[in-house]
């Protein structure tokens, strides 16, 4: 569900220190707190739920807060805007590649050794460069993705059908799921490791047995992908060093 866009900075007292937080207001019926990679902290709340006890929760989960700024403090600087030049970083499953823009009379981007290849007659457009790598990008998260699924699907030896999958730019989820056996994935997952994206795959094929995150469903997951759990930090540890923001998923954040 979206919310109203954050507030003014609301703040709290825990010990000797300071917690501030952006507050957003939302339909959803739980209150959950999300500290994103620039340490920031971002509270989506109830309508209904006021200040004081939205307070009391982030004292409540104070120390948790706390290590998570920690952690992603680390990390910090993040990756600077993307200017689409040659010589520039770009992350392909899980991997750095060089951006090499050179001048020819068709349009295409290619993956070539330690390079992402795009030749263009507007050789000194950034904005049609941009366009082509995102279009590049896009087409192989489609690519990756179905092969994932083709993969992971067996495990559940037929016990979950085929879904449906679509791409869909979720600017705080991996991944989500309906009812209806559709699965949505961002298509930025496919910058992660491809251990992470079967992670997320097999996340929400999980979610179409057991609708909610309880012990049936944590069983499964761990019956199916047993090592979920390092693959799951393996996906937030690469999200840190991007500057991703994603919603929590429990108390650390992940797919949907």
């Amino acid at each position: 569900m979206r919310g109203t866009g954050d507030k003014a900075a609301h703040a709290v007292m825990f010990g000797s220190g300071r917690i501030e937080f952006g507050l957003r207001r939302s339909k959803r019926r739980t209150l959950a707190i999300t500290v994103r990679p620039d340490a920031s902290v971002v509270v989506t709340a109830p309508q209904g739920v006021g200040l004081e006890a939205i307070e009391a929760k982030v004292r409540k989960r104070a120390v948790w807060i706390r290590r998570q700024r920690e952690y992603f403090s680390r990390f910090l600087p993040k990756v600077p805007p993307r200017r689409y030049v040659s010589g520039e970083t770009h992350r392909y499953l899980g991997r750095q590649y060089r951006l090499m823009v050179v001048e020819g009379p068709e349009e295409s981007t290619k993956l070539r050794g330690k390079f992402i290849w795009v030749q263009t007659a507007r050789k000194g457009e950034s904005g049609r460069v941009r366009r082509l790598v995102e279009a590049w990008y896009l087409l192989h998260a489609r690519l990756r993705f179905a092969r994932s699924l083709a993969e992971c699907l067996p495990r559940f030896h037929g016990g979950v059908g085929t879904p449906q999958l679509r791409l869909r730019r979720m600017p705080k989820r991996w991944g989500s799921w309906t009812q209806r056996g559709v699965i949505y994935l961002n298509p930025e997952l496919v910058l992660a490791p491809a251990s992470c994206i079967d992670y997320v795959v097999t996340h929400e094929l999980c979610h179409l047995v057991h609708a909610p995150h309880g012990r049936r469903f944590y069983e499964l997951l761990r019956r199916v992908i047993p090592d979920w759990e390092e693959r799951k930090d393996r996906l937030e540890r690469a999200a840190a060093e991007t500057g991703w923001v994603w919603s929590t998923c429990g108390p650390s954040g992940g797919a949907g």
